[in-house]
């Protein structure tokens, strides 16, 4: 029975594909909207080369409560560890506009792409606060240096999150990317 279940799909943990965007122009954000429309309890989304159009461009995230009509914008809390060839440390926050420093931000330096995967916990359970986890990598040739990042952060209100938004902590538009968003099987 789980060969089947696991030839079908059907078995807890395997991955189904709501949604996959590549970065056309120069957008600034990504949205992945209604996302009751394909309930999870956990999502899974992928980010291959990610960059922004100008420096310090660092992947972020927003929650919305009404379908991406408009994203929480205060009250974030995110902390990682990064990595490099010649430091390490943290970032953190407990009032923040975003979860944010998901990747490596955009050095300027040319190539610089990052590659993330994120885990989404109770967006749609309006009893529990909406959790992240993420890690994410990047080679800066010019420099050269390798990067990487883990973390993860929370929106701390107990209410239905049906959208997320992700944009350069910068304000600056998004360059290149491809995003996928996964939703997670329970057994």
């Amino acid at each position: 029975e789980i060969l089947q279940l696991t030839k079908e799909g059907s078995w807890g943990g395997s991955l189904e594909l709501i949604e996959e965007q590549t970065v056309s122009g120069t957008p600034s954000s990504i949205d992945f909207i209604n996302l009751a429309n394909n309930p999870y309890d956990v999502y899974f989304m992928t980010v291959n080369s990610f960059s922004s159009a100008t420096d310090y461009g660092a992947l972020s995230l927003r929650v919305s409560t009404d379908n991406g009509s408009s994203f929480k914008t205060t009250g974030y809390q995110y902390a990682n560890q990064y990595n490099n060839a010649g430091s390490n440390g943290e970032q953190r926050s407990t009032s923040y506009s975003s979860i944010t420093n998901m990747t490596p931000p955009n050095s300027g330096a040319s190539p610089f792409a990052s590659n993330c995967y994120a885990y989404l916990y109770n967006f749609l359970d309006s009893t529990k606060y909406s959790f992240a986890t993420f890690q994410s990598t990047a080679y800066i040739s010019a420099v050269p240096e390798y990067e990487g990042y883990f973390g993860g952060g929370v929106y701390p209100v107990a209410e239905t999150h049906n959208a997320i938004r992700l944009f350069p902590q910068n304000s600056s538009n998004v360059d290149q990317g491809t995003f996928k968003l996964y939703g997670v099987k329970q057994i």
